[in-house]
């Protein structure tokens, strides 16, 4: 439990510093498909945090990162609890086997906290335009509108099934890379996870876009059978990004949370939070 109340602080810091960054990939993977003027869309970190700043204030650079904090109390616990269970009876050192346990554990965390990922995506994405009133504002008031427009299940877990296949090619993507670099950098962990992220940047996109409400969009996308068919329509909408848009501001985020878990001792400083709390109540 100590572990867990540790990841879930650390985790909690870490993306609430780098929230606008993560704001503003959700928003460049799926601006295309909402009815934004060329105006109101952005095409640089520079343009969201001037038009965001603007229109709702500062603030306005962390909406939905709260969603997103309780997003990371099952998610973080869930990793938690199922790794340690599916690694052993899944868990081996050739590469079918590792790719196998990360996938189940990856998946079967999703069960738990893709309701609130895809209440954080709503809410990260819609724009606050002047004069108009917002549709997302608190978690709850998100997640009834959500449920009255499509419907609990149907709504709350839009894009579940590409997040599984995801989830699969990122896991495998990470294993077989990892082994394929390791020996020939110290970095092979930190390269194996951007690269296999890159691959699969597309897909997360597709996802991101089938979380938002968008009718016209959700109307086009359930015509197509198959997932390549499904990449083939967005591709033809993302014209020449190719499902790229905020790519940069990712591992931008990425990298800058490596960094910072390196410099802090985040086990150490919640140990002496701990004994502060302690000393404390004995007064």
């Amino acid at each position: 439990m100590e572990e867990y109340i540790q990841g879930f602080v650390s985790t909690s810091i870490i993306k609430t510093l780098l929230a606008p960054l993560e704001r503003y990939k959700l928003i460049r993977q799926t601006q295309d498909i909402l009815t934004l003027s060329s105006k109101e869309k952005m095409t640089n970190f520079y343009q969201f945090l001037k038009k965001t700043i603007s229109n709702e204030g500062p603030k306005g650079l962390f909406r939905s990162n709260l969603t997103a904090i309780y997003m990371w109390l099952p998610q973080v616990y869930a990793q938690y609890v199922f790794y340690q269970n599916i690694k052993q009876v899944t868990y081996d050192k050739d590469l079918l086997s590792m790719g196998l346990s990360a996938t189940l554990c990856g998946i079967t965390t999703s069960i738990f906290s893709y309701p609130f990922d895809t209440i954080r995506v709503r809410q990260a994405t819609e724009i606050q335009i002047p004069g108009q009133k917002r549709m997302y504002v608190g978690f709850e008031e998100t997640r009834f509108n959500i449920k009255i427009e499509s419907g609990f299940f149907k709504g709350l877990y839009s894009g579940f099934t590409v997040g599984c296949v995801q989830t699969l090619l990122f896991a495998y993507g990470i294993v077989g890379l990892n082994q394929l670099l390791e020996g020939i950098t110290p970095y092979n962990q930190q390269l194996a996870y951007l690269g296999s992220y890159a691959l699969i940047y597309p897909i997360d996109s597709v996802r991101r876009r089938l979380q938002v409400k968008s009718i016209l969009f959700q109307q086009e996308a359930s015509k197509k059978q198959n997932l390549w068919e499904k990449l083939k329509f967005n591709m033809k909408e993302w014209n020449f990004s190719w499902g790229y848009g905020g790519f940069l501001a990712h591992n931008l985020r990425g990298i800058a949370m490596l960094l910072i878990l390196e410099q802090v001792n985040f086990e150490q400083l919640y140990k002496e939070t701990q004994n502060q709390l302690n000393q404390a109540l004995k007064y």
